[in-house]
């Protein structure tokens, strides 16, 4: 079973040389690709929607990304999978969710053309302070972004993997998109019936569920192979903090027993950006927090691989 890490924090606090030269050192196979640093997320947030690379061509993509890609590959990791930008609908701006759907398509296409095959694409999430829509219409919203994504998933090998959402409002948190595994699993039957294959699955984050108070065995079980990559990540409940596992309250046997249990055969990827990547952090401190993530990946393997 492979072990990965995302490239988000690392590669753009330390370029892509050094960035790609830690996650080696550290031992991972491969990455997350962040390539969703490909917009200025603060700026969409305010409705500011600047250019992005992936409103260019394919070729011009391609050019953008060359010495990243190269890094990669000199450094022999593997792309398991790539994290499109987000989000694809701000409150007040409803020219953000068209912007966003034209750029997961050429993102789609992107992946496609380096053969790889899987991208989370966030949905959208139901905010309570948002008095313009209502749990319907949200649906129908996120019914809309992924179906506008089907005819460039059919001509693909990428599959597009939701993500369990939390949101928050004035220090309240409530569950967002794909957080009630239930109607998560209905949605992405739906949409792979409307495909006519399947394109679509789940990115399950850790992190976020716990920020939720889910139970992390019960909500992999139910989502079972719907899930097609993982976001291992810890906290203590209280915020999205990004934590390498056991720095936080989560509890790490549930997540395996939920993993084994549905007999997941993806790569372990740790989405520890905030922690190995901190503002004060020296690289030389960050390779000891990566080899340490990296280690404890192996030791999940190893016990998601016995006995199987």
């Amino acid at each position: 079973m492979d072990i990965s890490v995302q490239t988000g924090g690392i590669v753009s606090r330390w370029g892509p040389r050094d960035g790609c030269r830690l996650i080696r050192e550290a031992g991972f196979d491969g990455i997350d690709w962040g390539i969703d640093e490909a917009w200025d997320r603060s700026q969409v947030q305010k409705g500011n929607l600047g250019h992005c690379v992936f409103q260019d061509s394919l070729e011009e993509i391609q050019a953008y990304y060359r010495e990243e890609l190269a890094e990669i590959r000199k450094n022999g990791l593997k792309i398991f999978q790539a994290h499109a930008p987000f989000p694809p609908y701000v409150k007040g701006f409803p020219k953000v969710n068209s912007y966003a759907i034209e750029i997961y398509k050429q993102c789609i296409r992107f992946c496609d053309s380096l053969a790889i095959d899987r991208l989370v694409i966030h949905g959208i999430s139901l905010a309570f302070d948002d008095k313009t829509q209502t749990k319907q219409s949200v649906e129908e919203m996120n019914r809309h972004l992924y179906e506008s994504l089907i005819p460039v998933l059919r001509e693909s090998n990428v599959t597009v993997c939701m993500e369990n959402l939390f949101t928050r409002c004035k220090r309240q948190t409530v569950e967002g998109a794909c957080a009630d595994p239930h109607e998560a699993c209905a949605f992405i039957d739906e949409m792979n019936e409307k495909a006519g294959k399947e394109c679509f699955g789940i990115c399950v984050d850790t992190g976020h569920l716990n920020v939720l108070g889910k139970n992390q065995r019960d909500y992999l079980c139910t989502m079972g192979t719907r899930v097609k990559a993982v976001h291992l990540h810890d906290n203590w409940g209280d915020d999205d903090s990004h934590l390498a596992p056991y720095t936080g309250n989560i509890v790490w046997d549930h997540v395996l027993e939920g993993l084994k249990v549905i007999g997941y055969r993806g790569n372990l990827n740790f989405e520890t950006h905030q922690q190995v990547a901190a503002g004060h952090m020296a690289p030389e401190t960050a390779a000891i927090w990566l080899h340490t993530i990296c280690r404890i990946g192996e030791v999940f393997a190893e016990k998601l691989e016995k006995n199987q």
